[in-house]
């Protein structure tokens, strides 16, 4: 009868731990990628002129208040680079997120080439 009972008991464990593990978990992208997408889909909006083709800038961004995009300095030895990514997504508001107030995103972009 104990056999039984132990029997009975390592079963139901095991079931419950089976069905534990196939719970579907919820994924959500991290902010950063999100805010990286949305940078990079603005950017896309715009003619890329020819000189700035190849070249790479570090940009370090925030988000103000009302999910508007701000610029705190572009890293890159292209001015031409400079200006367009100030031109394109400065001062713009994302679209959809919500991003938390005063955490500086770091978002590496490269201009490919033809």
């Amino acid at each position: 009868m104990k056999k039984a009972v132990y029997t009975l008991i390592l079963v139901m464990a095991l079931g419950i731990n089976y069905g534990m593990a196939n719970t579907p978990v919820e994924h959500k992208p991290k902010i950063s990628k999100v805010l990286t997408s949305q940078i990079y889909q603005m950017l896309g909006e715009y003619e890329v002129p020819n000189d700035i083709r190849g070249a790479k800038a570090e940009v370090r961004v925030a988000v103000d208040k009302g999910n508007y995009l701000r610029i705190l300095s572009i890293e890159t030895d292209n001015a031409q680079l400079d200006k367009y990514i100030r031109s394109a997504i400065d001062f713009e508001r994302l679209a959809k997120g919500s991003f938390e107030q005063g955490v500086v995103y770091r978002i590496p972009i490269e201009v490919a080439k033809k």
